[in-house]
């Protein structure tokens, strides 16, 4: 087998394009190992027959073992691992707050960071870095590269697009030999990176060379970091179930990812134009019965506006419901707006819907006619970083339209995502006498707060 280093060399020398720092008349310079037994590749593969269990493991070079912090030895493993000119990327030089503003995309990072580190000194199974571009991904990635290569590690780092290219052009190569050398030996690298894998500019072939990587891989436990700027669920399906598997692959966020799908969509999951001027400032704790309205009141629509400014200052894991019983036009809508209005300001990501509007469009998005993606769509509700949820309860829902509200419920609970609730339903009723599952998590007073509005009808006053 030839070293990755002699296959790529000979793929500059057939086509000079491949390489960025050819000139004209410059020469190709043969590769001069300073260790004959693994010609510096750091391993060796077992010479078993392909029966054999232990058929293309990986064994530490015992030579190089001795030397692994021999500044020789280091300097040509970054050579070979494509991270010359990303050196300087350590953990060291590293700005701990991440690129991206807010209070939770700094906290993301930090955590991040913090595991990056732990899995570069250890590296084992798979280590997935998710988050938006520009927010420090192939930063940690390198990072965690550059220190693997100091601890005396073999490392391989691979932009995703720059991999295929090569893969089409030893495919193309008269010496087909090349392509099977290549594939083994990415597939068996010791510690490989692969930054920006993405799912929309992947052809049929180009995910099929990934996953062939991966799944040797993951049959291996060979140490694998990832990175992607897109929702895991938008992924290959057989690389989804690798990247969510908690036994294979640690997943870290460097910052809260857009919701691709609202964004490009102006009206729909957005706070109506009509609803922006709602503020803590102009809500009236009056009510709609003004200087005319009962103490009561008064303290009632008090204590709701206290408890949703409390909100916004610590919206992170908490759950808030305000309710009424059957009763519309008292103020939730107001009080939920104003704080997602509130926490667009943090640069939070905010999705508004009516619930029975929210309904409609996943039943559309589910059928086949509509060309919509129903289960992305359905992810990205799900896993918004802040979900307001209008009108809960109203209007006739079918059982199909239960169940996904029951699952959307379920998994923002499950995983303490910042919910904010609106309804006409008694809800501690519905827990009491109804059994309602739905109801009962929206109630848990371990993650929110279910607050009652008992002011009298605004509309109704000021028609």
């Amino acid at each position: 087998m030839q070293n990755l280093q002699q296959i790529l060399e000979k793929l500059k020398a057939s086509n000079p394009s491949l390489d960025p720092t050819n000139k004209k008349n410059s020469e190709i310079k043969p590769v001069v190992f300073k260790c004959d037994e693994c010609q510096d590749k750091g391993w060796l593969t077992s010479t078993v027959p392909i029966w054999h269990e232990n058929f293309g493991d990986l064994i530490v070079c015992p030579s190089c073992k001795k030397s692994a912090h021999n500044p020789e030895i280091i300097q040509k493993r970054i050579e070979y691992s494509n991270l010359e000119a990303m050196s300087h990327l350590t953990f060291e030089n590293i700005q701990s707050k991440g690129n991206l503003e807010g209070k939770d995309n700094v906290e993301k990072f930090r955590e991040a960071l913090k595991v990056s580190k732990k899995y570069s000194k250890n590296p084992s199974g798979w280590l997935t870095i998710q988050g938006p571009n520009g927010s420090g991904k192939t930063y940690l990635a390198a990072a965690i590269g550059n220190q693997c290569i100091q601890n005396g590690d073999s490392v391989l780092f691979m932009f995703l697009p720059d991999l295929l290219d090569r893969f089409r052009s030893v495919f193309q190569n008269p010496e087909t030999f090349l392509y099977d050398d290549l594939l083994d030996q990415i597939r068996n690298y010791p510690v490989l990176i692969l930054d920006g894998i993405s799912k929309t500019s992947n052809s049929t072939w180009a995910s099929e060379k990934i996953l062939q990587i991966l799944n040797h891989r993951n049959i291996k436990n060979l140490p694998t970091v990832i990175t992607t700027s897109e929702n895991i669920s938008n992924l290959d399906p057989y690389l989804q179930s690798r990247l969510k598997s908690n036994n294979t692959n640690q997943l870290i966020n460097t910052g809260n990812l857009k919701n691709t799908y609202f964004l490009q969509n102006n009206n729909f999951g957005q706070i109506p134009k009509s609803f922006k001027n709602f503020s803590f400032e102009n809500f009236k704790v009056s009510g709609a019965q003004g200087s005319a309205a009962p103490q009561s009141v008064v303290s009632n629509l008090t204590g709701s506006l206290k408890t949703a400014k409390e909100f916004v200052s610590e919206p992170k894991d908490t759950w808030l419901c305000f309710w009424s019983d059957n009763t519309t036009g008292v103020g939730k809508t107001h009080l939920a707006v104003a704080i997602g209005n509130e926490l667009l300001k943090q640069d939070l990501e905010v999705l508004f819907f009516r619930t029975p509007d929210m309904i409609d469009y996943l039943r559309k998005s589910n059928d086949p006619r509509n060309q919509l993606d129903g289960d992305s769509i359905f992810e990205e509700i799900k896993q918004s970083q802040v979900l307001i949820l209008d009108d809960l309860g109203s209007g006739v829902i079918t059982d199909w339209g239960k169940e996904k509200l029951f699952q959307l419920i379920a998994y923002r609970h499950d995983h303490r995502l910042t919910t904010i609730i609106t309804s006409r339903k008694n809800i501690p009723l519905e827990v009491t006498n109804q059994n309602n599952a739905t109801a009962s998590r929206i109630a848990d007073p371990s993650i929110g707060i279910c607050i009652e509005i008992t002011a009298p009808n605004y509309r109704q006053y000021n028609g």
